[in-house]
């Protein structure tokens, strides 16, 4: 999208440039053209590059590069390879970072939702028996993973546990009913990534 706009307003420079160049000359006629057309024109190219810029705001916090992974995939775009991210869940206390690793075959998009970031993957063809969903508080740089296991919910903190806005909130609570947490007479997790 970028060497789109930047090609565009290579092209309107250049036309304006030749057109100004042939107006100095003292022609006139259809090619000519003022300075208030040149102006006009230059305008427009100051509004598509501001629609074109998507400028994202990368917190001044450990972690907060990741938001600019709004809408990837962390197994596709390797993030957690990053040595940050990595030690910080490796620290975890209890936490199997490893295991997370060989079970986060299948994934959603990465969703950011006031200020808290989202992530969620699980074993592949077996989501109930092994998932897990990523929250990060970007501002106050706090991690919390939930850890399905089954009908089994394992919480892991960093710092407290994340208040998650109200679409995180309910989306959880949907996969906890649906893994059956603290049911008794039916213990059979239907667990999925997507709550739809």
């Amino acid at each position: 999208m970028k060497k789109i706009i930047l090609f565009l307003i290579l092209m309107v420079s250049i036309v304006s440039c030749d057109k100004f160049k042939k107006n100095q000359s003292g022609q006139e006629g259809p090619d000519s053209v003022s300075e208030q057309e040149m102006n006009d024109d230059t305008e427009e190219v100051k509004d598509l590059t501001k629609e074109g810029e998507d400028e994202i705001e990368i917190p001044d916090t450990e972690l907060g590069f990741m938001v600019t992974y709004k809408g990837k995939y962390a197994g596709q775009e390797k993030l957690f390879e990053n040595e940050v991210l990595a030690a910080r869940l490796k620290e975890l206390d209890r936490f199997n970072y490893e295991a997370m690793l060989q079970r986060w075959n299948t994934e959603t998009p990465i969703f950011i939702e006031e200020g808290i970031l989202h992530m969620s993957g699980c074993k592949q063809h077996d989501c109930p028996s092994s998932a897990y969903d990523f929250f990060l508080d970007i501002e106050n740089d706090n991690i919390n993973i939930y850890n399905f296991r089954s009908n089994m919910l394992r919480l892991y903190q960093e710092k407290g546990m994340i208040d998650l806005p109200p679409g995180f909130a309910n989306e959880m609570e949907i996969k906890k009913s649906n893994a059956k947490i603290g049911e008794i007479d039916d213990t059979e997790s239907t667990y999925s990534l997507t709550t739809e």
